[in-house]
Protein backbone atom coordinates (compact mmCIF):
# COMPACT_ATOMS: atom_id res chain seq x y z
CA UNK A 1 0.00 0.00 0.00
CA UNK A 2 1.25 3.21 -1.29
CA UNK A 3 0.31 6.52 1.53
CA UNK A 4 0.88 9.74 0.39
CA UNK A 5 1.53 13.10 2.27
CA UNK A 6 -0.29 16.49 1.79
CA UNK A 7 1.90 19.27 0.03
CA UNK A 8 0.47 21.50 3.46
CA UNK A 9 1.79 18.20 5.97
CA UNK A 10 5.08 18.24 3.42
CA UNK A 11 5.96 21.69 3.65
CA UNK A 12 5.30 21.78 7.69
CA UNK A 13 8.02 18.59 7.73
CA UNK A 14 10.43 20.33 5.54
CA UNK A 15 10.00 23.64 7.81
CA UNK A 16 6.95 25.16 8.01
CA UNK A 17 4.38 26.35 5.79
CA UNK A 18 6.14 29.75 4.94
CA UNK A 19 8.77 27.70 3.39
CA UNK A 20 6.46 25.68 0.75
CA UNK A 21 5.02 29.10 0.00
CA UNK A 22 8.72 29.79 -1.40
CA UNK A 23 8.79 27.19 -4.09
CA UNK A 24 8.51 28.63 -7.35
CA UNK A 25 5.10 29.63 -9.06
CA UNK A 26 5.46 26.81 -11.96
CA UNK A 27 6.45 24.00 -9.57
CA UNK A 28 3.27 24.22 -7.58
CA UNK A 29 1.31 24.70 -10.25
CA UNK A 30 2.37 21.62 -11.80
CA UNK A 31 2.37 19.44 -8.76
CA UNK A 32 -1.16 17.69 -9.57
CA UNK A 33 -1.61 14.40 -8.25
CA UNK A 34 -4.20 11.91 -8.87
CA UNK A 35 -4.84 9.28 -6.30
CA UNK A 36 -6.15 6.07 -7.97
CA UNK A 37 -7.12 3.14 -5.49
CA UNK A 38 -7.24 -0.46 -6.63
CA UNK A 39 -5.51 -3.80 -6.64
CA UNK A 40 -1.58 -4.59 -7.38
CA UNK A 41 -2.50 -5.87 -10.98
CA UNK A 42 -4.23 -2.70 -11.83
CA UNK A 43 -0.78 -0.45 -11.72
CA UNK A 44 1.13 -3.08 -13.45
CA UNK A 45 -1.50 -3.83 -15.94
CA UNK A 46 -1.67 0.24 -16.52
CA UNK A 47 2.13 1.23 -16.61
CA UNK A 48 3.91 -2.20 -16.84
CA UNK A 49 4.62 -4.74 -20.31
CA UNK A 50 5.15 -4.68 -24.05
CA UNK A 51 1.77 -2.06 -23.81
CA UNK A 52 4.46 -0.02 -22.56
CA UNK A 53 2.61 2.92 -19.46
CA UNK A 54 -0.95 3.85 -20.77
CA UNK A 55 -0.92 6.69 -18.47
CA UNK A 56 2.94 8.22 -19.91
CA UNK A 57 0.99 10.63 -22.73
CA UNK A 58 -1.74 12.07 -20.07
CA UNK A 59 0.62 12.70 -17.59
CA UNK A 60 3.26 14.46 -19.65
CA UNK A 61 -0.04 16.51 -21.30
CA UNK A 62 -1.42 17.05 -18.03
CA UNK A 63 1.60 17.46 -15.89
CA UNK A 64 -0.22 15.21 -13.78
CA UNK A 65 1.18 12.16 -11.66
CA UNK A 66 -0.18 9.26 -9.99
CA UNK A 67 -0.02 7.75 -6.63
CA UNK A 68 -1.42 4.40 -6.99
CA UNK A 69 -2.76 2.83 -3.48
CA UNK A 70 -2.99 -0.31 -3.99
CA UNK A 71 -3.47 -3.89 -2.42
CA UNK A 72 -3.62 -7.84 -2.92
CA UNK A 73 -6.77 -8.14 -2.15
CA UNK A 74 -9.93 -7.63 -3.44
CA UNK A 75 -12.09 -7.20 0.31
CA UNK A 76 -9.33 -4.55 0.71
CA UNK A 77 -9.58 -2.74 -1.72
CA UNK A 78 -13.18 -2.32 -1.53
CA UNK A 79 -13.14 -1.87 2.30
CA UNK A 80 -10.97 1.28 1.88
CA UNK A 81 -12.93 2.34 -0.76
CA UNK A 82 -16.75 2.61 0.59
CA UNK A 83 -14.94 3.88 3.53
CA UNK A 84 -13.37 6.62 1.99
CA UNK A 85 -16.75 7.25 -0.24
CA UNK A 86 -18.66 8.03 3.02
CA UNK A 87 -16.45 10.80 4.33
CA UNK A 88 -17.34 14.02 4.64
CA UNK A 89 -14.05 14.38 1.96
CA UNK A 90 -11.56 11.71 0.32
CA UNK A 91 -8.33 11.73 -1.00
CA UNK A 92 -8.65 9.17 -3.15
CA UNK A 93 -9.25 10.48 -6.90
CA UNK A 94 -10.01 7.40 -8.95
CA UNK A 95 -10.81 3.91 -7.93
CA UNK A 96 -11.40 0.59 -9.34
CA UNK A 97 -14.65 -0.96 -8.81
CA UNK A 98 -15.94 -4.48 -9.05
CA UNK A 99 -19.01 -5.17 -10.77
CA UNK A 100 -20.67 -7.38 -7.73
CA UNK A 101 -19.65 -4.66 -5.56
CA UNK A 102 -21.58 -1.95 -7.45
CA UNK A 103 -24.93 -2.48 -5.91
CA UNK A 104 -27.69 0.58 -5.49
CA UNK A 105 -26.42 1.75 -2.00
CA UNK A 106 -23.00 1.72 -3.02
CA UNK A 107 -23.06 3.39 -6.00
CA UNK A 108 -25.00 6.47 -4.82
CA UNK A 109 -21.47 7.17 -3.51
CA UNK A 110 -20.19 7.79 -6.70
CA UNK A 111 -20.29 10.47 -9.30
CA UNK A 112 -22.81 10.12 -11.89
CA UNK A 113 -20.44 10.48 -14.99
CA UNK A 114 -22.71 11.68 -17.80
CA UNK A 115 -22.31 14.97 -17.41
CA UNK A 116 -19.08 15.00 -17.35
CA UNK A 117 -19.36 12.61 -20.33
CA UNK A 118 -21.17 15.49 -22.08
CA UNK A 119 -18.54 18.29 -21.27
CA UNK A 120 -15.47 15.52 -22.23
CA UNK A 121 -16.70 12.83 -23.99
CA UNK A 122 -14.78 9.28 -24.33
CA UNK A 123 -13.89 7.61 -27.44
CA UNK A 124 -16.70 5.40 -28.90
CA UNK A 125 -18.84 4.45 -26.54
CA UNK A 126 -20.23 2.22 -27.82
CA UNK A 127 -17.30 0.14 -28.82
CA UNK A 128 -17.48 -1.43 -24.91
CA UNK A 129 -19.42 -4.56 -24.18
CA UNK A 130 -22.82 -3.63 -23.33
CA UNK A 131 -22.85 -6.31 -20.96
CA UNK A 132 -20.37 -4.54 -19.02
CA UNK A 133 -21.95 -0.67 -18.90
CA UNK A 134 -24.85 -1.58 -17.85
CA UNK A 135 -24.93 -2.81 -14.54
CA UNK A 136 -22.96 0.47 -13.76
CA UNK A 137 -25.94 2.32 -14.38
CA UNK A 138 -28.06 3.47 -11.33
CA UNK A 139 -31.71 5.34 -11.99
CA UNK A 140 -30.60 5.71 -15.85
CA UNK A 141 -27.54 7.47 -15.19
CA UNK A 142 -23.99 6.07 -15.40
CA UNK A 143 -21.35 5.34 -12.36
CA UNK A 144 -18.29 3.78 -13.56
CA UNK A 145 -16.30 3.20 -17.01
CA UNK A 146 -15.33 -0.81 -17.43
CA UNK A 147 -11.61 -1.00 -17.71
CA UNK A 148 -11.14 -5.08 -16.90
CA UNK A 149 -12.70 -8.12 -17.60
CA UNK A 150 -12.50 -11.85 -17.19
CA UNK A 151 -14.77 -13.88 -19.43
CA UNK A 152 -15.70 -17.49 -18.44
CA UNK A 153 -14.63 -20.19 -21.31
CA UNK A 154 -14.82 -24.06 -21.69
CA UNK A 155 -11.06 -24.78 -21.43
CA UNK A 156 -9.76 -28.19 -22.76
CA UNK A 157 -6.86 -29.91 -23.11
CA UNK A 158 -6.57 -30.75 -26.74
CA UNK A 159 -3.98 -33.35 -25.96
CA UNK A 160 -6.24 -35.73 -24.00
CA UNK A 161 -9.20 -35.63 -26.66
CA UNK A 162 -6.43 -37.13 -28.88
CA UNK A 163 -5.52 -39.85 -26.40
CA UNK A 164 -9.43 -40.61 -25.95
CA UNK A 165 -9.59 -40.99 -29.68
CA UNK A 166 -11.92 -37.91 -29.99
CA UNK A 167 -10.98 -35.42 -32.77
CA UNK A 168 -14.34 -33.25 -33.15
CA UNK A 169 -15.24 -30.99 -30.56
CA UNK A 170 -18.82 -30.56 -29.61
CA UNK A 171 -21.69 -28.71 -31.44
CA UNK A 172 -24.44 -29.05 -28.77
CA UNK A 173 -24.81 -28.97 -25.29
CA UNK A 174 -25.70 -32.96 -25.53
CA UNK A 175 -22.27 -33.31 -27.07
CA UNK A 176 -20.20 -31.78 -25.20
CA UNK A 177 -22.08 -33.46 -22.16
CA UNK A 178 -20.98 -36.77 -23.39
CA UNK A 179 -17.80 -35.65 -24.08
CA UNK A 180 -17.04 -34.89 -20.54
CA UNK A 181 -18.28 -38.56 -19.74
CA UNK A 182 -15.96 -39.51 -22.29
CA UNK A 183 -12.75 -37.77 -20.95
CA UNK A 184 -13.80 -39.41 -17.68
CA UNK A 185 -11.03 -42.41 -17.34
CA UNK A 186 -8.23 -44.01 -15.17
CA UNK A 187 -5.12 -44.35 -17.65
CA UNK A 188 -2.60 -47.75 -17.54
CA UNK A 189 -0.80 -45.95 -14.42
CA UNK A 190 -3.64 -45.83 -12.02
CA UNK A 191 -3.97 -41.99 -13.23
CA UNK A 192 -7.96 -41.05 -12.64
CA UNK A 193 -8.63 -38.11 -15.30
CA UNK A 194 -11.88 -36.16 -14.45
CA UNK A 195 -13.61 -35.38 -17.51
CA UNK A 196 -14.40 -31.75 -16.13
CA UNK A 197 -13.11 -29.88 -12.74
CA UNK A 198 -13.72 -26.38 -11.88
CA UNK A 199 -14.06 -24.72 -8.74
CA UNK A 200 -17.74 -24.39 -6.56
CA UNK A 201 -17.17 -21.37 -4.86
CA UNK A 202 -18.44 -18.83 -8.01
CA UNK A 203 -22.08 -19.00 -9.17
CA UNK A 204 -20.91 -18.04 -12.31
CA UNK A 205 -19.25 -21.39 -13.14
CA UNK A 206 -22.64 -23.19 -12.88
CA UNK A 207 -24.70 -20.35 -14.93
CA UNK A 208 -21.38 -20.72 -17.67
CA UNK A 209 -23.19 -24.47 -18.58
CA UNK A 210 -26.69 -23.98 -16.86
CA UNK A 211 -27.10 -20.89 -19.77
CA UNK A 212 -26.61 -23.40 -22.13
CA UNK A 213 -29.81 -25.28 -21.40
CA UNK A 214 -31.91 -21.76 -21.05
CA UNK A 215 -31.04 -22.01 -17.10
CA UNK A 216 -30.00 -18.80 -14.68
CA UNK A 217 -30.60 -17.79 -11.01
CA UNK A 218 -31.81 -14.87 -11.96
CA UNK A 219 -33.06 -12.23 -15.01
CA UNK A 220 -31.02 -8.91 -15.53
CA UNK A 221 -33.90 -7.56 -14.30
CA UNK A 222 -34.44 -9.29 -11.11
CA UNK A 223 -36.79 -11.79 -11.74
CA UNK A 224 -35.73 -15.27 -9.97
CA UNK A 225 -36.00 -18.54 -11.96
CA UNK A 226 -33.49 -20.76 -10.74
CA UNK A 227 -36.17 -22.93 -9.86
CA UNK A 228 -37.48 -23.38 -13.48
CA UNK A 229 -36.23 -26.10 -15.82
CA UNK A 230 -33.21 -25.15 -17.41
CA UNK A 231 -31.28 -24.94 -13.81
CA UNK A 232 -32.71 -27.84 -12.57
CA UNK A 233 -31.77 -29.70 -15.63
CA UNK A 234 -27.92 -28.39 -15.68
CA UNK A 235 -27.67 -29.21 -11.80
CA UNK A 236 -29.10 -32.56 -12.69
CA UNK A 237 -26.82 -33.42 -15.35
CA UNK A 238 -23.62 -32.28 -13.08
CA UNK A 239 -25.25 -34.18 -9.97
CA UNK A 240 -25.15 -37.21 -12.49
CA UNK A 241 -21.59 -36.33 -13.11
CA UNK A 242 -20.74 -36.09 -9.59
CA UNK A 243 -21.69 -39.60 -8.86
CA UNK A 244 -20.51 -41.29 -12.09
CA UNK A 245 -16.70 -39.24 -11.08
CA UNK A 246 -16.78 -36.72 -14.36
CA UNK A 247 -16.76 -34.03 -11.73
CA UNK A 248 -13.53 -34.73 -8.64
CA UNK A 249 -14.39 -36.21 -5.62
CA UNK A 250 -13.83 -33.09 -3.30
CA UNK A 251 -16.02 -31.13 -5.91
CA UNK A 252 -16.88 -28.42 -3.26
CA UNK A 253 -13.32 -28.16 -1.73
CA UNK A 254 -11.47 -27.84 -4.75
CA UNK A 255 -9.88 -24.76 -5.17
CA UNK A 256 -8.69 -23.15 -8.68
CA UNK A 257 -4.84 -23.28 -8.01
CA UNK A 258 -5.75 -27.14 -7.72
CA UNK A 259 -7.46 -26.94 -11.09
CA UNK A 260 -4.79 -25.54 -12.34
CA UNK A 261 -2.38 -28.28 -10.95
CA UNK A 262 -4.51 -30.86 -12.89
CA UNK A 263 -5.01 -29.71 -16.02
CA UNK A 264 -1.02 -29.03 -16.13
CA UNK A 265 -0.35 -32.39 -15.03
CA UNK A 266 -3.51 -34.08 -17.05
CA UNK A 267 -5.80 -35.16 -14.38
CA UNK A 268 -8.57 -33.07 -15.45
CA UNK A 269 -9.47 -32.61 -19.20
CA UNK A 270 -11.85 -29.92 -19.22
CA UNK A 271 -12.38 -26.99 -16.96
CA UNK A 272 -14.41 -23.52 -16.86
CA UNK A 273 -11.93 -20.45 -16.00
CA UNK A 274 -11.65 -16.91 -17.81
CA UNK A 275 -9.71 -16.76 -20.72
CA UNK A 276 -6.92 -15.58 -19.22
CA UNK A 277 -6.31 -18.79 -17.35
CA UNK A 278 -4.76 -20.28 -20.92
CA UNK A 279 -1.58 -18.32 -20.33
CA UNK A 280 -0.66 -20.69 -16.86
CA UNK A 281 -2.33 -23.65 -18.35
CA UNK A 282 0.01 -23.36 -21.48
CA UNK A 283 3.10 -22.17 -19.63
CA UNK A 284 5.68 -25.34 -21.03
CA UNK A 285 7.98 -24.84 -18.15
CA UNK A 286 4.63 -26.32 -15.91
CA UNK A 287 3.50 -29.33 -17.52
CA UNK A 288 3.95 -31.48 -20.44
CA UNK A 289 0.86 -29.86 -21.95
CA UNK A 290 2.06 -26.22 -22.69
CA UNK A 291 0.62 -25.21 -25.59
CA UNK A 292 -2.13 -27.72 -25.90
CA UNK A 293 -4.97 -25.82 -24.08
CA UNK A 294 -7.67 -24.31 -26.35
CA UNK A 295 -10.68 -22.44 -25.71
CA UNK A 296 -14.54 -23.40 -26.46
CA UNK A 297 -17.51 -21.67 -26.19
CA UNK A 298 -20.06 -23.93 -24.53
CA UNK A 299 -22.72 -24.78 -27.22
CA UNK A 300 -26.47 -24.34 -26.36
CA UNK A 301 -28.99 -27.76 -26.24
CA UNK A 302 -30.22 -28.96 -29.73
CA UNK A 303 -33.78 -27.65 -29.19
CA UNK A 304 -32.59 -23.89 -27.60
CA UNK A 305 -29.93 -23.46 -30.87
CA UNK A 306 -30.67 -20.27 -33.01
CA UNK A 307 -33.53 -18.94 -30.79
CA UNK A 308 -31.35 -18.17 -27.17
CA UNK A 309 -28.19 -16.56 -27.97
CA UNK A 310 -25.91 -18.02 -24.93
CA UNK A 311 -24.46 -15.72 -22.63
CA UNK A 312 -21.02 -16.67 -20.80
CA UNK A 313 -20.71 -15.26 -17.86
CA UNK A 314 -18.39 -12.41 -16.80
CA UNK A 315 -17.00 -10.21 -13.97
CA UNK A 316 -15.42 -6.62 -14.33
CA UNK A 317 -13.78 -3.52 -13.07
CA UNK A 318 -14.71 -0.50 -13.70
CA UNK A 319 -13.19 3.45 -12.69
CA UNK A 320 -15.39 5.61 -10.42
CA UNK A 321 -14.70 8.94 -8.95
CA UNK A 322 -15.88 9.20 -5.69
CA UNK A 323 -19.11 12.00 -4.95
CA UNK A 324 -16.41 13.66 -2.17
CA UNK A 325 -13.66 13.49 -4.13
CA UNK A 326 -11.65 16.57 -4.75
CA UNK A 327 -10.49 16.74 -8.18
CA UNK A 328 -13.26 15.46 -10.52
CA UNK A 329 -12.20 16.97 -13.70
CA UNK A 330 -7.99 15.54 -13.22
CA UNK A 331 -9.79 12.23 -12.36
CA UNK A 332 -12.09 12.03 -15.40
CA UNK A 333 -9.05 12.91 -17.67
CA UNK A 334 -7.21 9.91 -16.12
CA UNK A 335 -10.11 7.54 -16.94
CA UNK A 336 -10.74 8.88 -20.88
CA UNK A 337 -7.05 8.16 -21.09
CA UNK A 338 -7.27 4.84 -19.82
CA UNK A 339 -10.18 4.06 -21.50
CA UNK A 340 -9.50 5.39 -25.11
CA UNK A 341 -8.74 2.83 -28.00
CA UNK A 342 -4.83 3.28 -27.37
CA UNK A 343 -5.15 3.04 -23.09
CA UNK A 344 -7.42 -0.06 -23.37
CA UNK A 345 -4.51 -1.64 -26.11
CA UNK A 346 -1.79 -1.15 -24.28
CA UNK A 347 -3.22 -2.82 -21.28
CA UNK A 348 -4.38 -5.71 -22.94
CA UNK A 349 -1.28 -6.15 -24.51
CA UNK A 350 0.04 -5.43 -20.61
CA UNK A 351 -1.87 -8.90 -19.50
CA UNK A 352 -5.14 -6.67 -19.14
CA UNK A 353 -8.53 -8.22 -20.48
CA UNK A 354 -9.92 -4.98 -22.77
CA UNK A 355 -13.54 -4.24 -22.57
CA UNK A 356 -13.38 -3.20 -25.81
CA UNK A 357 -14.75 -5.35 -28.79
CA UNK A 358 -12.54 -3.60 -31.37
CA UNK A 359 -9.52 -4.10 -29.43
CA UNK A 360 -9.42 -7.83 -29.99
CA UNK A 361 -8.97 -6.85 -33.88
CA UNK A 362 -5.26 -5.76 -33.38
CA UNK A 363 -2.74 -7.56 -35.03
CA UNK A 364 -0.50 -7.16 -32.23
CA UNK A 365 -3.02 -8.77 -29.67
CA UNK A 366 -4.05 -11.52 -31.80
CA UNK A 367 -0.40 -12.30 -31.77
CA UNK A 368 -0.35 -11.92 -27.93
CA UNK A 369 -3.61 -14.24 -27.69
CA UNK A 370 -4.76 -16.95 -30.37
CA UNK A 371 -7.83 -16.67 -28.59
CA UNK A 372 -8.81 -13.10 -29.60
CA UNK A 373 -11.42 -14.27 -31.52
CA UNK A 374 -13.30 -16.37 -29.28
CA UNK A 375 -12.82 -14.24 -26.22
CA UNK A 376 -13.96 -11.23 -28.50
CA UNK A 377 -17.19 -13.28 -29.42
CA UNK A 378 -17.86 -13.92 -25.36
CA UNK A 379 -17.56 -10.81 -24.33
CA UNK A 380 -19.94 -9.44 -26.89
CA UNK A 381 -22.37 -11.57 -25.64
CA UNK A 382 -21.76 -11.64 -21.81
CA UNK A 383 -23.50 -10.98 -19.08
CA UNK A 384 -22.97 -10.75 -15.33
CA UNK A 385 -23.80 -13.43 -13.22
CA UNK A 386 -26.27 -11.93 -10.75
CA UNK A 387 -28.03 -8.17 -11.28
CA UNK A 388 -27.00 -5.78 -8.97
CA UNK A 389 -29.05 -5.17 -5.79
CA UNK A 390 -28.19 -4.48 -2.10
CA UNK A 391 -28.34 -8.07 -0.62
CA UNK A 392 -26.37 -9.75 -3.79
CA UNK A 393 -23.60 -11.19 -1.62
CA UNK A 394 -26.08 -12.70 0.52
CA UNK A 395 -28.02 -14.48 -2.24
CA UNK A 396 -24.90 -15.51 -4.05
CA UNK A 397 -24.10 -17.53 -1.05
CA UNK A 398 -27.34 -18.90 -0.55
CA UNK A 399 -27.23 -19.79 -4.45
CA UNK A 400 -24.30 -21.70 -3.78
CA UNK A 401 -25.25 -23.09 -1.25
CA UNK A 402 -28.46 -24.65 -2.83
CA UNK A 403 -26.64 -25.27 -5.83
CA UNK A 404 -23.63 -27.63 -3.89
CA UNK A 405 -26.93 -29.38 -2.16
CA UNK A 406 -28.39 -30.34 -5.32
CA UNK A 407 -24.62 -31.41 -6.92
CA UNK A 408 -23.28 -33.71 -3.93
CA UNK A 409 -26.34 -35.23 -3.95
CA UNK A 410 -28.32 -33.92 -0.44
CA UNK A 411 -30.93 -32.27 -2.04
CA UNK A 412 -32.91 -33.00 -5.00
CA UNK A 413 -32.20 -30.03 -7.76
CA UNK A 414 -35.42 -29.36 -7.88
CA UNK A 415 -36.04 -29.01 -4.12
CA UNK A 416 -32.88 -27.23 -3.59
CA UNK A 417 -33.91 -24.29 -6.41
CA UNK A 418 -36.96 -24.34 -4.71
CA UNK A 419 -35.38 -23.65 -1.38
CA UNK A 420 -32.81 -21.20 -3.10
CA UNK A 421 -35.80 -18.93 -4.28
CA UNK A 422 -37.90 -19.03 -1.08
CA UNK A 423 -34.85 -18.41 0.88
CA UNK A 424 -33.24 -15.10 -1.36
CA UNK A 425 -36.61 -13.54 -2.01
CA UNK A 426 -37.08 -11.35 1.29
CA UNK A 427 -33.76 -10.15 0.20
CA UNK A 428 -35.37 -8.66 -2.84
CA UNK A 429 -37.34 -6.15 -0.45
Amino acid sequence: MTISISRRAFGLISGGAAASLALPRIARAQAKTVTALGHRVHQTSATTGPGGDATEAWRKQSGASINWVTFGDVNAIHERLLREATLGETTIDVAYLLNGRAVPRNLKLFEPLDALLKQSAIEAMDDFAPGLTAPMKLDGALHGIPVRHATNALIYNEAILEERGVSKLPTSFEDLAELARKLTFKRDDGTQVNGLAFTAVFASNFLTLARCLGGDYMTTDGKLVANEPGMVKALTLLADFYKAGVLPRNFATVNNEEITTWMQQGRAAMTINPFARLVAYNDPAKGKYGGRFKSLLPPMAADLAGKVTYAPTTEFWSLVIPKNAKQKPLSWEMIRALSSKAGTLAMALNGNGPTRVSTYTNEKLKAAMPYAADEAAALKASRIHLPAFDEQARAHDIFLEETQAAVLGIKPPQQAMDDAVKRVKPLLG
